[in-house]
């Protein structure tokens, strides 16, 4: 058996592999990368997207007083979706940012992998 970060790895390289996906990052929430697929991604954009949706999700908590939020997309002009799904594990706020082909579904492969990590974490 791997280390966590290679059990991540896989999980992540499944998922993209089973919904086409471009990349998928898997980190906390101040943008600290624990995996990646493929494994370049996990660079200096990966924080700087994470630190730009984490903005705009706590932008959007105080001022809409919206409930904790879930789940931000941004949609391209060409139709190219990045998702950040947030969830946590003992005490520890995760994201999973996928970036997608256009008009490719995203949601039950992401559940299911979400799952998946919260097992090996």
């Amino acid at each position: 058996m791997g280390s966590k970060q290679e059990l991540f790895e896989k999980a992540l390289s499944r998922m993209n592999q089973d919904g086409n996906f471009e990349a998928a990052v898997l980190s906390l929430k101040d943008g600290l990368p624990l995996a990646s697929s493929p494994l370049y991604y996990e660079d200096q954009m990966t924080a700087a997207m994470v630190a730009l949706l984490n903005d705009t999700a706590n932008k959007l908590n105080r001022e809409l007083r919206l409930p904790q939020v879930d789940e931000i997309s941004i949609v391209g002009d060409d139709g190219t979706r990045l998702v950040c799904r947030y969830f946590a594990i003992n005490g520890h706020d995760i994201l999973l940012t996928v970036l997608a082909h256009p008009d490719q579904t995203y949601r039950r492969l992401t559940n299911q992998t979400i799952k998946e990590i919260k097992r090996l974490w």
